[in-house]
Protein backbone atom coordinates (compact mmCIF):
# COMPACT_ATOMS: atom_id res chain seq x y z
CA UNK A 1 0.00 0.00 0.00
CA UNK A 2 2.56 2.22 0.91
CA UNK A 3 4.12 2.07 -2.57
CA UNK A 4 1.42 3.68 -3.82
CA UNK A 5 1.69 6.83 -1.86
CA UNK A 6 3.59 8.48 -5.01
CA UNK A 7 5.43 11.87 -4.17
CA UNK A 8 6.07 13.28 -6.68
CA UNK A 9 7.82 12.66 -10.31
CA UNK A 10 10.88 14.45 -10.06
CA UNK A 11 11.86 17.62 -11.88
CA UNK A 12 15.75 16.21 -11.11
CA UNK A 13 15.85 14.04 -14.51
CA UNK A 14 19.11 12.00 -14.84
CA UNK A 15 20.74 12.74 -17.85
CA UNK A 16 22.10 9.53 -20.51
CA UNK A 17 25.49 9.16 -22.34
CA UNK A 18 25.44 10.66 -25.90
CA UNK A 19 24.33 7.87 -28.49
CA UNK A 20 26.22 9.64 -31.55
CA UNK A 21 28.47 8.17 -32.99
CA UNK A 22 29.92 9.96 -36.31
CA UNK A 23 27.19 10.70 -38.68
CA UNK A 24 24.91 8.29 -37.28
CA UNK A 25 22.73 8.54 -33.99
CA UNK A 26 21.02 5.89 -32.33
CA UNK A 27 17.14 5.95 -31.41
CA UNK A 28 15.67 4.90 -28.35
CA UNK A 29 16.03 1.68 -27.07
CA UNK A 30 19.75 1.04 -29.06
CA UNK A 31 23.17 1.94 -28.80
CA UNK A 32 26.33 1.71 -30.49
CA UNK A 33 28.28 -0.85 -30.48
CA UNK A 34 31.41 -0.91 -33.23
CA UNK A 35 32.26 0.90 -36.30
CA UNK A 36 33.70 -0.48 -39.20
CA UNK A 37 35.59 1.42 -42.12
CA UNK A 38 35.33 -0.80 -44.80
CA UNK A 39 38.58 -0.80 -47.08
CA UNK A 40 39.01 0.86 -50.84
CA UNK A 41 38.29 -2.28 -53.07
CA UNK A 42 34.88 -3.30 -50.49
CA UNK A 43 33.74 0.01 -50.51
CA UNK A 44 31.06 -0.09 -52.94
CA UNK A 45 31.27 -3.62 -52.73
CA UNK A 46 28.66 -6.30 -51.81
CA UNK A 47 28.90 -8.18 -49.13
CA UNK A 48 27.06 -10.82 -46.67
CA UNK A 49 28.49 -11.46 -42.93
CA UNK A 50 29.05 -15.14 -42.14
CA UNK A 51 28.19 -16.27 -38.93
CA UNK A 52 32.10 -15.86 -37.38
CA UNK A 53 31.91 -12.63 -38.12
CA UNK A 54 33.75 -13.39 -41.72
CA UNK A 55 32.19 -11.36 -44.81
CA UNK A 56 31.81 -12.80 -48.47
CA UNK A 57 32.38 -9.46 -50.82
CA UNK A 58 31.90 -9.45 -54.24
CA UNK A 59 33.00 -6.32 -55.86
CA UNK A 60 31.14 -6.84 -59.57
CA UNK A 61 34.96 -8.73 -60.49
CA UNK A 62 36.12 -10.76 -57.54
CA UNK A 63 34.54 -12.77 -55.37
CA UNK A 64 36.33 -12.90 -51.92
CA UNK A 65 36.37 -14.14 -48.11
CA UNK A 66 37.60 -11.38 -45.40
CA UNK A 67 37.71 -11.25 -41.85
CA UNK A 68 36.50 -8.46 -40.20
CA UNK A 69 39.02 -6.05 -40.14
CA UNK A 70 39.86 -6.46 -43.81
CA UNK A 71 42.12 -8.89 -43.88
CA UNK A 72 41.54 -10.98 -47.35
CA UNK A 73 41.07 -14.86 -46.41
CA UNK A 74 40.31 -16.95 -49.70
CA UNK A 75 39.41 -15.86 -53.49
CA UNK A 76 36.14 -17.74 -54.38
CA UNK A 77 36.36 -17.14 -57.82
CA UNK A 78 36.40 -13.44 -60.57
CA UNK A 79 33.31 -13.03 -63.22
CA UNK A 80 34.84 -12.99 -66.69
CA UNK A 81 34.28 -8.98 -67.42
CA UNK A 82 33.70 -6.12 -64.87
CA UNK A 83 30.09 -5.92 -63.45
CA UNK A 84 28.17 -3.84 -60.95
CA UNK A 85 27.79 -5.90 -58.20
CA UNK A 86 23.64 -6.06 -56.57
CA UNK A 87 23.75 -8.56 -54.19
CA UNK A 88 25.37 -11.16 -52.16
CA UNK A 89 23.73 -13.87 -49.84
CA UNK A 90 25.09 -16.67 -47.88
CA UNK A 91 22.64 -19.90 -47.78
CA UNK A 92 21.31 -20.54 -44.50
CA UNK A 93 23.98 -23.38 -43.97
CA UNK A 94 26.72 -21.73 -45.03
CA UNK A 95 27.89 -23.88 -47.56
CA UNK A 96 27.46 -21.64 -50.87
CA UNK A 97 26.63 -17.95 -51.70
CA UNK A 98 24.78 -16.53 -54.09
CA UNK A 99 25.89 -13.31 -55.88
CA UNK A 100 23.69 -11.75 -58.33
CA UNK A 101 25.13 -8.58 -60.71
CA UNK A 102 23.12 -6.19 -62.66
CA UNK A 103 25.06 -5.41 -65.57
CA UNK A 104 24.29 -8.44 -67.62
CA UNK A 105 21.36 -9.90 -64.81
CA UNK A 106 23.77 -13.29 -64.07
CA UNK A 107 23.63 -14.69 -61.13
CA UNK A 108 26.32 -17.16 -59.92
CA UNK A 109 26.20 -20.34 -56.68
CA UNK A 110 29.50 -20.48 -55.76
CA UNK A 111 30.37 -23.10 -52.91
CA UNK A 112 32.62 -21.19 -50.20
CA UNK A 113 35.17 -23.79 -50.24
CA UNK A 114 35.23 -22.75 -54.14
CA UNK A 115 39.18 -22.79 -55.18
CA UNK A 116 39.13 -19.45 -57.45
CA UNK A 117 39.37 -19.28 -61.05
CA UNK A 118 35.94 -18.29 -63.49
CA UNK A 119 32.62 -17.84 -62.46
CA UNK A 120 30.34 -19.68 -64.65
CA UNK A 121 26.52 -18.35 -64.15
CA UNK A 122 23.76 -21.01 -62.97
CA UNK A 123 21.24 -18.31 -63.93
CA UNK A 124 20.15 -15.14 -65.46
CA UNK A 125 17.54 -12.06 -64.11
CA UNK A 126 18.52 -8.50 -65.78
CA UNK A 127 17.94 -5.90 -63.40
CA UNK A 128 18.06 -8.34 -60.16
CA UNK A 129 18.23 -6.37 -56.95
CA UNK A 130 17.55 -8.81 -54.24
CA UNK A 131 17.48 -12.36 -52.90
CA UNK A 132 16.09 -13.89 -49.83
CA UNK A 133 15.86 -17.54 -49.03
CA UNK A 134 12.82 -19.51 -48.43
CA UNK A 135 12.42 -22.48 -45.34
CA UNK A 136 14.44 -25.42 -46.64
CA UNK A 137 16.48 -24.02 -48.29
CA UNK A 138 15.86 -25.25 -51.77
CA UNK A 139 14.42 -22.03 -53.33
CA UNK A 140 14.65 -18.40 -53.13
CA UNK A 141 12.64 -15.50 -53.89
CA UNK A 142 14.82 -13.16 -56.48
CA UNK A 143 14.02 -9.16 -56.75
CA UNK A 144 14.45 -8.61 -60.61
CA UNK A 145 12.49 -6.12 -63.11
CA UNK A 146 13.32 -8.42 -66.41
CA UNK A 147 10.76 -6.80 -68.54
CA UNK A 148 13.01 -3.63 -68.66
CA UNK A 149 12.49 0.11 -67.66
CA UNK A 150 9.36 1.54 -66.33
CA UNK A 151 6.92 -1.38 -66.76
CA UNK A 152 7.08 -2.94 -63.08
CA UNK A 153 9.17 -5.49 -61.20
CA UNK A 154 8.96 -9.01 -61.04
CA UNK A 155 9.21 -11.98 -57.98
CA UNK A 156 10.79 -15.63 -59.09
CA UNK A 157 11.36 -18.54 -57.26
CA UNK A 158 14.65 -19.57 -58.12
CA UNK A 159 15.46 -23.27 -57.91
CA UNK A 160 19.38 -23.38 -56.09
CA UNK A 161 20.13 -26.51 -57.74
CA UNK A 162 18.74 -26.29 -61.37
CA UNK A 163 18.86 -22.22 -61.43
CA UNK A 164 15.07 -22.31 -63.03
CA UNK A 165 13.29 -19.19 -62.49
CA UNK A 166 9.66 -19.37 -62.04
CA UNK A 167 7.51 -16.04 -62.25
CA UNK A 168 5.23 -16.09 -58.81
CA UNK A 169 4.50 -12.04 -58.47
CA UNK A 170 4.09 -8.54 -60.36
CA UNK A 171 4.79 -5.56 -58.82
CA UNK A 172 4.80 -1.59 -59.65
CA UNK A 173 7.90 0.38 -59.79
CA UNK A 174 11.87 -0.97 -60.08
CA UNK A 175 13.63 -3.51 -58.34
CA UNK A 176 13.13 -3.34 -54.34
CA UNK A 177 14.34 -5.72 -51.35
CA UNK A 178 12.63 -8.99 -50.08
CA UNK A 179 12.54 -10.65 -47.13
CA UNK A 180 10.97 -14.03 -46.08
CA UNK A 181 9.59 -15.15 -42.37
CA UNK A 182 9.84 -18.12 -41.05
CA UNK A 183 6.92 -19.06 -42.14
CA UNK A 184 7.38 -18.52 -45.68
CA UNK A 185 5.58 -15.04 -45.75
CA UNK A 186 7.22 -12.63 -48.29
CA UNK A 187 7.56 -9.22 -47.60
CA UNK A 188 9.10 -6.44 -50.26
CA UNK A 189 9.19 -3.02 -50.20
CA UNK A 190 7.49 -1.26 -53.20
CA UNK A 191 10.21 1.63 -55.26
CA UNK A 192 9.28 4.52 -56.63
CA UNK A 193 10.28 5.68 -60.47
CA UNK A 194 10.71 9.29 -59.44
CA UNK A 195 14.44 10.31 -58.59
CA UNK A 196 15.13 10.83 -55.66
CA UNK A 197 12.43 9.02 -54.26
CA UNK A 198 9.75 11.41 -52.64
CA UNK A 199 8.61 11.08 -48.83
CA UNK A 200 5.97 8.69 -48.11
CA UNK A 201 5.79 6.95 -51.33
CA UNK A 202 7.27 3.51 -50.42
CA UNK A 203 5.09 0.76 -48.81
CA UNK A 204 6.17 -2.58 -47.43
CA UNK A 205 3.53 -5.58 -48.76
CA UNK A 206 3.31 -8.70 -48.13
CA UNK A 207 2.17 -12.14 -49.51
CA UNK A 208 1.40 -15.01 -46.78
CA UNK A 209 2.79 -18.72 -47.43
CA UNK A 210 -0.34 -20.06 -48.73
CA UNK A 211 -0.13 -17.57 -51.67
CA UNK A 212 3.14 -18.38 -52.60
CA UNK A 213 2.42 -22.06 -52.24
CA UNK A 214 -0.79 -22.32 -54.70
CA UNK A 215 -0.90 -19.05 -56.35
CA UNK A 216 -3.06 -18.35 -58.90
CA UNK A 217 0.50 -16.90 -60.60
CA UNK A 218 1.19 -14.22 -60.61
CA UNK A 219 0.61 -12.73 -57.87
CA UNK A 220 -0.36 -9.32 -58.01
CA UNK A 221 0.60 -6.39 -55.83
CA UNK A 222 -3.40 -6.04 -55.33
CA UNK A 223 -3.69 -9.47 -53.59
CA UNK A 224 -0.41 -8.88 -50.79
CA UNK A 225 -1.79 -7.39 -47.89
CA UNK A 226 -0.18 -3.50 -47.21
CA UNK A 227 1.87 -4.40 -44.00
CA UNK A 228 3.53 -0.52 -43.45
CA UNK A 229 3.21 2.41 -45.74
CA UNK A 230 4.36 5.91 -45.80
CA UNK A 231 8.25 5.54 -45.79
CA UNK A 232 10.70 7.52 -47.40
CA UNK A 233 12.92 4.58 -48.87
CA UNK A 234 13.21 1.14 -48.79
CA UNK A 235 16.91 0.06 -49.56
CA UNK A 236 17.15 -3.24 -47.42
CA UNK A 237 14.72 -5.28 -45.45
CA UNK A 238 15.90 -7.67 -42.35
CA UNK A 239 13.36 -9.79 -40.60
CA UNK A 240 13.85 -11.47 -37.18
CA UNK A 241 12.61 -15.19 -37.64
CA UNK A 242 13.02 -15.71 -34.56
CA UNK A 243 10.38 -12.76 -32.44
CA UNK A 244 9.36 -11.78 -36.12
CA UNK A 245 10.00 -7.79 -36.26
CA UNK A 246 11.48 -6.59 -39.25
CA UNK A 247 14.04 -3.74 -39.98
CA UNK A 248 13.64 -1.57 -42.26
CA UNK A 249 15.85 0.28 -44.39
CA UNK A 250 14.44 3.84 -44.96
CA UNK A 251 17.12 5.06 -47.04
CA UNK A 252 17.42 8.93 -48.62
CA UNK A 253 19.09 10.02 -51.08
CA UNK A 254 20.61 13.68 -49.77
CA UNK A 255 18.53 13.33 -46.79
CA UNK A 256 18.25 11.41 -43.44
CA UNK A 257 18.96 7.83 -43.68
CA UNK A 258 16.83 5.75 -41.02
CA UNK A 259 16.86 1.92 -39.64
CA UNK A 260 13.25 1.41 -38.40
CA UNK A 261 11.76 -1.39 -36.48
CA UNK A 262 8.57 -3.09 -37.24
CA UNK A 263 6.67 -5.17 -34.75
CA UNK A 264 4.61 -8.22 -36.18
CA UNK A 265 1.43 -6.00 -37.03
CA UNK A 266 3.85 -3.45 -38.91
CA UNK A 267 3.08 -0.79 -36.19
CA UNK A 268 6.26 0.92 -35.76
CA UNK A 269 8.43 0.51 -32.77
CA UNK A 270 10.93 3.20 -33.42
CA UNK A 271 14.21 4.23 -35.26
CA UNK A 272 16.93 2.08 -34.66
CA UNK A 273 19.95 4.36 -35.75
CA UNK A 274 19.80 7.34 -38.30
CA UNK A 275 22.58 8.54 -40.87
CA UNK A 276 23.57 11.37 -42.90
CA UNK A 277 24.96 9.09 -45.06
CA UNK A 278 23.11 6.43 -47.49
CA UNK A 279 22.03 3.67 -46.07
CA UNK A 280 22.40 0.20 -47.53
CA UNK A 281 22.21 -3.43 -46.30
CA UNK A 282 21.24 -4.28 -42.96
CA UNK A 283 21.82 -7.53 -41.29
CA UNK A 284 20.64 -9.36 -38.07
CA UNK A 285 23.48 -10.83 -36.12
CA UNK A 286 23.81 -13.14 -32.89
CA UNK A 287 25.57 -12.48 -29.84
CA UNK A 288 25.96 -13.89 -26.41
CA UNK A 289 22.83 -13.64 -24.40
CA UNK A 290 18.56 -14.46 -24.30
CA UNK A 291 17.11 -11.41 -25.76
CA UNK A 292 15.74 -10.70 -29.21
CA UNK A 293 16.55 -8.30 -31.59
CA UNK A 294 13.54 -5.80 -30.37
CA UNK A 295 14.18 -1.90 -28.77
CA UNK A 296 15.07 -1.84 -25.01
CA UNK A 297 15.32 -6.03 -25.03
CA UNK A 298 18.35 -7.66 -22.90
CA UNK A 299 21.38 -8.45 -24.88
CA UNK A 300 21.50 -10.93 -27.14
CA UNK A 301 21.34 -10.13 -30.76
CA UNK A 302 22.62 -7.38 -32.99
CA UNK A 303 21.74 -5.16 -35.70
CA UNK A 304 24.52 -4.51 -38.53
CA UNK A 305 24.06 -1.66 -41.14
CA UNK A 306 26.02 -0.23 -43.67
CA UNK A 307 26.54 3.17 -44.86
CA UNK A 308 28.14 5.18 -47.49
CA UNK A 309 29.51 8.64 -48.16
CA UNK A 310 29.22 8.74 -52.24
CA UNK A 311 31.30 11.65 -52.60
CA UNK A 312 34.04 10.80 -50.13
CA UNK A 313 34.23 6.98 -51.89
CA UNK A 314 33.73 5.37 -48.20
CA UNK A 315 31.84 2.91 -46.61
CA UNK A 316 31.38 1.96 -43.30
CA UNK A 317 29.44 -0.99 -40.84
CA UNK A 318 28.02 -0.12 -38.05
CA UNK A 319 26.87 -2.75 -35.57
CA UNK A 320 24.18 -1.63 -32.87
CA UNK A 321 22.31 -3.44 -30.14
CA UNK A 322 19.03 -3.37 -27.78
CA UNK A 323 20.41 -1.32 -24.68
CA UNK A 324 17.73 -2.37 -21.67
CA UNK A 325 16.32 0.56 -19.46
CA UNK A 326 18.38 1.06 -16.31
CA UNK A 327 16.94 1.06 -12.59
CA UNK A 328 18.71 2.35 -9.76
CA UNK A 329 17.43 2.98 -6.40
CA UNK A 330 18.47 5.48 -3.08
CA UNK A 331 16.93 5.40 0.23
CA UNK A 332 16.55 8.65 1.81
CA UNK A 333 17.08 9.72 5.05
CA UNK A 334 13.51 10.79 5.72
CA UNK A 335 12.10 6.76 5.42
CA UNK A 336 11.13 8.04 1.41
CA UNK A 337 12.86 5.91 -1.62
CA UNK A 338 13.52 7.77 -4.99
CA UNK A 339 13.78 4.89 -7.65
CA UNK A 340 15.79 6.64 -11.00
CA UNK A 341 15.17 5.23 -14.47
CA UNK A 342 17.51 6.01 -17.52
CA UNK A 343 17.17 4.50 -21.41
CA UNK A 344 13.49 4.99 -22.00
CA UNK A 345 11.83 6.88 -25.02
CA UNK A 346 11.92 10.75 -24.79
CA UNK A 347 8.70 12.65 -23.41
CA UNK A 348 7.02 9.40 -22.50
CA UNK A 349 5.72 8.11 -19.35
CA UNK A 350 6.85 5.14 -17.62
CA UNK A 351 4.67 2.46 -16.15
CA UNK A 352 5.70 0.98 -12.39
CA UNK A 353 5.34 -2.81 -11.61
CA UNK A 354 6.01 -4.52 -8.47
CA UNK A 355 5.98 -7.89 -7.24
CA UNK A 356 6.40 -9.61 -3.77
CA UNK A 357 11.04 -10.50 -3.25
CA UNK A 358 10.08 -13.85 -1.77
CA UNK A 359 9.01 -14.65 -5.17
CA UNK A 360 12.06 -13.08 -7.47
CA UNK A 361 13.89 -15.27 -9.41
CA UNK A 362 17.45 -13.46 -10.25
CA UNK A 363 17.05 -15.98 -13.83
CA UNK A 364 14.15 -13.91 -15.71
CA UNK A 365 11.82 -15.06 -17.85
CA UNK A 366 10.34 -13.67 -20.64
CA UNK A 367 6.69 -13.44 -22.01
CA UNK A 368 5.80 -12.77 -25.07
CA UNK A 369 2.90 -9.86 -24.34
CA UNK A 370 2.71 -9.44 -28.51
CA UNK A 371 4.62 -6.31 -29.19
CA UNK A 372 7.53 -6.90 -27.12
CA UNK A 373 8.87 -9.27 -24.73
CA UNK A 374 8.31 -8.55 -21.01
CA UNK A 375 11.92 -9.65 -19.20
CA UNK A 376 11.43 -9.83 -15.35
CA UNK A 377 12.45 -12.26 -12.76
CA UNK A 378 9.15 -12.39 -11.00
CA UNK A 379 6.17 -14.94 -11.55
CA UNK A 380 3.51 -12.91 -14.65
CA UNK A 381 0.56 -13.35 -12.42
CA UNK A 382 2.53 -11.57 -9.54
CA UNK A 383 3.12 -8.62 -11.10
CA UNK A 384 0.85 -5.67 -9.83
CA UNK A 385 0.57 -1.98 -11.56
CA UNK A 386 0.83 0.87 -8.20
CA UNK A 387 -0.53 3.68 -10.15
CA UNK A 388 3.05 5.56 -10.99
CA UNK A 389 3.80 6.43 -14.22
CA UNK A 390 7.14 8.90 -14.11
CA UNK A 391 7.43 11.43 -16.69
CA UNK A 392 10.90 11.29 -19.17
CA UNK A 393 12.60 13.89 -19.87
CA UNK A 394 14.40 14.41 -23.07
CA UNK A 395 17.16 12.06 -22.97
CA UNK A 396 14.19 9.22 -21.40
CA UNK A 397 15.21 9.88 -17.56
CA UNK A 398 13.02 10.33 -15.04
CA UNK A 399 12.30 9.35 -11.29
CA UNK A 400 9.86 9.22 -8.19
CA UNK A 401 9.56 8.81 -4.82
CA UNK A 402 7.61 6.87 -2.88
CA UNK A 403 7.49 6.77 1.51
CA UNK A 404 8.99 3.39 2.70
CA UNK A 405 9.87 3.13 5.74
CA UNK A 406 11.84 0.40 7.92
CA UNK A 407 8.72 -1.98 8.10
CA UNK A 408 8.42 -2.55 4.48
CA UNK A 409 11.87 -1.99 3.10
CA UNK A 410 13.55 -5.21 1.29
CA UNK A 411 9.72 -6.52 0.48
CA UNK A 412 8.62 -5.62 -3.03
CA UNK A 413 10.76 -5.73 -6.62
CA UNK A 414 10.02 -3.03 -8.73
CA UNK A 415 10.76 -2.57 -12.67
CA UNK A 416 9.60 0.09 -14.84
CA UNK A 417 7.82 -0.50 -18.10
CA UNK A 418 8.72 1.68 -21.22
CA UNK A 419 6.42 2.67 -24.03
CA UNK A 420 7.53 3.61 -27.68
CA UNK A 421 6.78 7.49 -29.29
CA UNK A 422 3.07 5.89 -30.03
CA UNK A 423 2.84 5.19 -26.33
CA UNK A 424 2.45 1.63 -26.42
CA UNK A 425 4.91 -0.39 -24.48
CA UNK A 426 7.99 -2.44 -26.08
CA UNK A 427 10.20 -3.20 -22.83
CA UNK A 428 10.91 -3.53 -19.29
CA UNK A 429 13.57 -1.87 -16.75
CA UNK A 430 15.74 -4.13 -15.20
CA UNK A 431 14.17 -4.54 -10.91
CA UNK A 432 15.51 -3.06 -7.96
CA UNK A 433 14.38 -3.92 -4.47
CA UNK A 434 12.57 -1.23 -2.18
Amino acid sequence: MLLRAFLAASAALLTSPTTSFGADTAGAGWGADFVRPLSFQAAFASHDTLSNGNRVVFDGSLVWIEQDDGTVLATLGQVPFATFASFVEVDPTETFVVLGESSSGNLFRVPLTSPGGILVPFANLSSNYDLAYEPGGATAIVSAATCGSDCGNALYRLDLQTGVATLVAAVDGPSGPVAISALGDLYYATQSYVFPTPPGSVSIVRWSAAQLASGPFPLSQGQAVLFRGGLDGGSSLALDLGFGHLFVGDAAFGGTSRVIELDRQGALVGEVASSLDYLGKVELLDVPGAGTLSAFQPTGAQLQYRTTDFNQGTSQLVRVSPRRPQLSAVQNGDGTMTVSLTGGTPHTLGFVIVGPVALYSPIESAYDLGGYLLWTGLPFANLRRVGIQPPLDGNGAGSFTFQNPPPIQGTRVIQVLVRDAQGVFRGASTAVTN
